[in-house]
């Protein structure tokens, strides 16, 4: 490509790169700054650049430019130098950092860097599946516990209601006597508690337990 020429407002350079050295140095104007200040990709790099060509804009007029952009437009897709190797300059690499030294922990290379760096997502994406299917497990044991006691409820209910009446007046006393030790009382608070906590929740998720 040592023959081809990008045009700048005055100069023809032989490369994108000394295209924006030179906007920056010369005109105040970082085509850097403006495609990171908005945001643009590929599409949106071509645009401005052909915008640039057509309209032959102040530098201080594209630094004052806020959204929404003069270059929106469809139009400005259409090439106004024929063969403009500004086009074809990969946008991307100006959202890459500045290259610079960099000493990989225990001697590891760029490349076996990223592959650590793919195998700990791939472990994480892992570890999120499972989870999520453990809390889908619980979810289902959770509504299947429900549906069991709410039915056990309703059988433990009808059985004790015939149990009381079956009890006699002297059965009575021996009966509620064996429950004054403290642990079972104790016991008897924590069962009344789970049991109100399973009843809220039930009535707060009633969508969970209809077939």
């Amino acid at each position: 490509l040592s023959h081809e020429t990008i045009a700048c407002l005055f100069r023809l350079f032989a490369s994108a790169e000394e295209t924006f050295s030179h906007c920056k140095l010369e005109h105040q104007f970082n085509i850097d700054s403006l495609v990171h200040k908005h945001g643009l990709d590929f599409y949106g790099y071509i645009k401005l650049i052909n915008f640039i060509r057509l309209k032959n804009p102040t530098v201080e007029y594209m630094n004052s430019i806020y959204n929404p952009v003069p270059w929106e437009k469809d139009e400005y897709l259409k090439p106004v130098l024929e063969d403009d190797l500004l086009l074809q300059f990969d946008v991307e690499d100006l959202y890459e950092p500045v290259s610079t030294p960099f000493s990989y922990p225990n001697g590891l290379s760029e490349s076996t860097s990223i592959v650590e760096k793919l195998k700990h997502m791939e472990a994480r994406a892992l570890s999120a599946e499972a989870a999520l299917a453990r809390a889908r497990e619980d979810l289902q044991k959770m509504k299947q516990f429900a549906q069991d006691f709410v039915m056990n409820v309703d059988v433990r209910t009808c059985s004790s209601t015939t149990a009381i009446a079956d009890l006699q007046e002297d059965e009575d006393g021996v009966y509620f006597s064996s429950y004054g030790h403290y642990g079972i009382h104790e016991e008897m608070l924590k069962d009344k508690v789970r049991t109100e906590s399973y009843r809220d929740f039930i009535y707060r998720n009633a969508h969970i337990f209809k077939d």
